[in-house]
């Protein structure tokens, strides 16, 4: 045990950033960058969980989601270089989706949220390309929750479990809107209604298991990416 550091030194000491990063003035989580560029076809990208991921197959137009157990994530903070091999052949890939409660104690929060932006940031810096995973709980963790994005990044949000808490998901929704301004929200789970913006919606029974035979993607009967306006 190490008395007498502050928890941003404890991050510092025991796990440094590994390569180039900028820390947020606020919290000092390494910051995501955006590396999208206006090309890139969101259309032809499949979402499927990053423990689906072969090396055997074409990961080339995969986006590998993180939306697992904290015990299989945490394997990830514990092994961070592991998997990059993996990840650097796919399309993208999301953060962890380390779990959020309103029960938890505020520092196990942030330490959630700086898990996952610690990760992202060191695959970025291994030539991934990283989509931040974006939760929340209550407005007292808006701060926290939606800093060390870099504004205009694509982010992917959750709504599995979030029906009788409808009106919470969309407070937050809302205001992660407005602080990141994401040029695209990948929806793993139902569009609940309030979600509004560029929506990109990956139904849960698509996302686990990998489509088999040919290389090409089947693509979808109707554009997936749906611009939904705000209500007037």
């Amino acid at each position: 045990m190490i008395h007498g550091l502050s928890e941003y030194e404890k991050y510092r000491v025991l796990r440094p950033v590994i390569g180039e990063h900028q820390l947020d003035n606020t919290y000092k989580m390494p910051i995501i960058r955006n590396t999208f560029d206006k090309y890139f076809d969101w259309e032809k990208v499949e979402l499927i969980s990053f423990r689906s991921l072969s090396p055997k197959r074409d990961n080339s137009a995969v986006v590998a989601h993180m939306f697992r157990y904290d015990t299989e994530l945490d394997r990830l903070w514990n092994h961070p270089l592991k998997y990059i091999p993996l990840f650097q052949t796919c399309a993208a890939v999301a953060t962890p989706d380390f779990s959020l409660y309103p029960v938890m104690n505020i520092n196990d929060i942030r330490h959630n949220v700086y898990r996952s932006r610690w990760l992202g940031c060191t695959w970025q810096n291994y030539g991934c390309q990283i989509i931040p995973t974006i939760g929340w709980v209550l407005p007292d963790t808006y701060d926290l929750c939606f800093s060390a994005v870099e504004e205009g990044c694509p982010v992917v949000v959750s709504t599995l479990g979030c029906v009788e808490h409808q009106d919470t998901f969309i407070d937050g929704f809302v205001e992660m809107k407005r602080r990141i301004k994401p040029s695209l929200i990948i929806v793993y789970g139902d569009v609940l209604p309030g979600i509004t913006g560029g929506v990109l919606r990956i139904p849960y029974s698509e996302s686990f298991a990998r489509k088999s035979g040919a290389k090409q993607l089947r693509m979808p009967e109707v554009p997936r990416i749906t611009v939904i306006k705000e209500a007037m």
